[in-house]
C-alpha cells in the first residue's frame, strides 16, 4: 500500500494538476479506481488514465515526472484492488474532510466513481436488469447519491437528508455488493474481472460549478478540495 507520505506526493500532484484541464483529485480519483475495479467490463489504463489528467496529454514537462506520477496512480489503483480481492474485505474509502468544519465530504468520490460508470453504461445497466437484487439496487443507489452530490435530486428532502447523513457509511457496502456481482460473474463465465496488474480518466454544489465562497474557481478544487 502507498505509504501516508506517497498519499500526499499524490495528492499533490493531483492538486497541482491546471484548473482548466479538469483532472481529478485524490477522493475523487479514489473513487473513480473503485469504479474501474467493480465494472462489469474489463477497462485498460490506456483508457481510463487520460481521464485523471484531465484535457490534452500529462501536463509534466519531464519524462520522469511522467513515470514518476503514473507510478504514483497505478500504485493506488492497484492498492484499491488488492483491498477489492476475495477474500479480502477490507475496502475503505478515500474521503475528503473540510478543515474548518471537519465535515467528512463523500461527494467528490461519488463523482469519481460516477465518471468510471459513464465509460460502459450499458455494462451497468446489465446490473440493473440481472435479477440481482442488492447488486441492482447498489446500482440505483450510487447513481442517487451522485444526484445528490450534483444537487439535482428529485427525491423528497427528508430523504435527501437521510441518505446525505448515511452516506460515509453506505458507500463501502454498495461498492462491495457491486464487487462481489463482478467478481462473482467473471468466475462463472470465465470472463476477466478488472485485474490489479500493473500496465507493462442547503444544494449540493456540481464539481464544476462555480464555487459559492465567490472565489471564481470551480468548487472541486476551491472549498471542495478541503
Amino acid at each position: 500500500m502507498l505509504t501516508d507520505d506517497e498519499l500526499d506526493q499524490l495528492d499533490a500532484l493531483l492538486l497541482a494538476i491546471p484548473t482548466d484541464r479538469d483532472g481529478m483529485l485524490l477522493s475523487e480519483f479514489d473513487g473513480f479506481c473503485a469504479g474501474l475495479i467493480v465494472s462489469p467490463d474489463m477497462i485498460m489504463p490506456s483508457e481510463w488514465l487520460p481521464l485523471v489528467w484531465g484535457a490534452g496529454d500529462a501536463p509534466f514537462d519531464e519524462l520522469s515526472d511522467v513515470r514518476s506520477a503514473t507510478n504514483l496512480i497505478m500504485h493506488h489503483y492497484n492498492d484499491v484492488a488488492r483491498m477489492l480481492t476475495p477474500p479480502r474485505s477490507d475496502y475503505a474509502p478515500l474521503y475528503d474532510e473540510d478543515t474548518v468544519s471537519n465535515e467528512i465530504l463523500w461527494e467528490p468520490w461519488v463523482w469519481g466513481f460516477e465518471q468510471a460508470m459513464r465509460l460502459r453504461p450499458e455494462a451497468w445497466e446489465k446490473i440493473v436488469v440481472s435479477g440481482d437484487a442488492e447488486a441492482s439496487a447498489s446500482v440505483n443507489m450510487m447513481l442517487a447519491l451522485h444526484n445528490i452530490a450534483e444537487g439535482r435530486s428529485e427525491l423528497p428532502q427528508a430523504s435527501v437528508d437521510a441518505l446525505t447523513e448515511k452516506a460515509t457509511d453506505l458507500i463501502p457496502d454498495l461498492v462491495m455488493a457491486l464487487n462481489n456481482w463482478a467478481k462473482g460473474r467473471s468466475l462463472s463465465s470465465g470472463m476477466s474481472a478488472n485485474a490489479n496488474q500493473m500496465p507493462a480518466a442547503g444544494k449540493k454544489v456540481g464539481r464544476n460549478d462555480p464555487c459559492s465562497c465567490g472565489s471564481g474557481r470551480k468548487y472541486k478544487r476551491c472549498c471542495g478540495a478541503h
